[in-house]
């Protein structure tokens, strides 16, 4: 009888055991899923989240996103009240959110070794800025519908905003094409167009404009310009030039960026210094500069930039010099891209002439000191041109 009853334990410990086992791999596929959506590609990882930043699957499961949070092709993402967020898309594009905003990401998906992919976004309301990454740089579809229509995207940096019945887009490097809904109207901006903004309708009424308005220009065009083009010793048409100039091209490697961003998010110590930081700091004490000119000596070098922490923008920025020709003088504006910053120029000149250029700028010494370099040219004569690197503090 004891053999027996040994014999009888033998048998159902194994099935204890393996039913144990079984409960134990089920909680675990449940808990997998309910913070990886089955079914669904990885779209893209957050790289910084303030206030309230939620993705939300099918409309019911809700997930709340955080620094190096994943993202999906089938969510829903929102940001509440005086909150915001960034995301390192998987082609190495960047998004950035401003606060009160729902986008929905139909598909994003792009292939390291074939080169391939293609992306749809939704913006619902709020509003959007982006810096496309290798998707479009590999010649991949690359759209965003809005309200009044569907942007095919030419270019590499771009912003779209709903605000109340009016839909405003701008451009800052390359080139937008709106398909507009219900009409067979394609509404084109950008450098090689007439205009780089315009707002629409729901009615499908369009007016273009000739600067930023000023729902866009927080963190991309520097309030300062009306005070430069009133300050500075240029003539009356260029003061002028300043305040209808058209954003210049963005110099941006995609590839370059995607590498670096990857990077940039391995390094705790700044990452974390940004999240933690509010409010705006100007950086206007110049620490170190060494500039260059094709026309000789250089001096009166000066250099400022507002960085917005609450906004993970630059809204502005100014650099000028003197050569043997004249004042070398260029505004820009950008995005905080963790310890880089993603900066653009939006108005540049030498002298009587205008030009254009690059700035790339990076955090030093914690978040205590920028450090960059830039290059400038004279639009029609480009060999006449000057370059540089700088450090600045506040």
């Amino acid at each position: 009888m004891f053999k027996s009853n040994m014999n009888q334990t033998k048998v159902i410990q194994p099935k204890v055991a393996m039913a144990e086992k079984i409960t134990s791999m089920l909680l675990i596929a449940l808990i997998f899923s309910a913070v990886s959506p089955s079914y669904a590609s990885v779209a893209g990882k957050t790289i910084l989240a303030k206030g309230e930043v939620l993705a939300i699957e099918n409309g019911t499961d809700a997930r709340a996103l955080k620094r190096r949070s994943e993202i999906f092709d089938v969510d829903e993402i929102t940001t509440g009240k005086l909150s915001k967020a960034q995301f390192n898309m998987t082609d190495g594009g960047l998004l950035t959110l401003k606060e009160n905003t729902k986008v929905l990401i139909s598909s994003y998906h792009y292939d390291d070794k074939t080169e391939q992919g293609s992306a749809t976004l939704e913006l619902v309301n709020g509003g959007l800025r982006s810096i496309s990454g290798l998707i479009k740089a590999k010649g991949g579809d690359y759209q965003v519908k809005t309200p009044v229509g569907s942007i095919g995207i030419r270019g590499t940096h771009f912003v779209v905003e709903v605000v109340d019945e009016k839909v405003f887009f701008g451009v800052y490097s390359g080139n937008i094409d709106v398909n507009l809904t219900g009409s067979d109207q394609v509404l084109s901006l950008g450098e090689t167009e007439d205009f780089a903004f315009a707002s629409v309708d729901l009615s499908g009424q369009v007016t273009t404009l000739t600067q930023a308005p000023v729902v866009l220009s927080k963190g991309f065009v520097s309030d300062e310009v009306e005070a430069i083009s009133e300050n500075s010793a240029q003539s009356e048409e260029q003061a002028s030039l300043v305040e209808t100039e058209e954003v210049a091209n963005i110099d941006f490697d995609a590839s370059v960026y995607q590498e670096e961003t990857l990077q940039a998010i391995s390094d705790e110590s700044i990452a974390d210094l940004i999240s933690q930081r509010s409010g705006s700091v100007t950086f206007d004490q110049v620490i170190e500069s060494s500039i260059n000119s094709s026309v000789g000596d250089t001096s009166g070098f000066q250099m400022n930039m507002t960085i917005d922490f609450d906004n993970a923008s630059v809204p502005g920025g100014t650099l000028s010099f003197n050569d043997a020709q004249g004042e070398w003088l260029a505004t820009f504006s950008g995005l905080i891209n963790i310890d880089q910053l993603s900066l653009g120029i939006n108005y540049a000149s030498h002298g009587n002439n205008k030009a254009h250029g690059s700035i790339s700028a990076a955090f030093s010494n914690g978040l205590e000191e920028v450090l960059g370099n830039f290059n400038l040219s004279e639009i029609d004569d480009a060999s006449v041109n000057a370059d540089g690197t700088f450090k600045i503090k506040p």
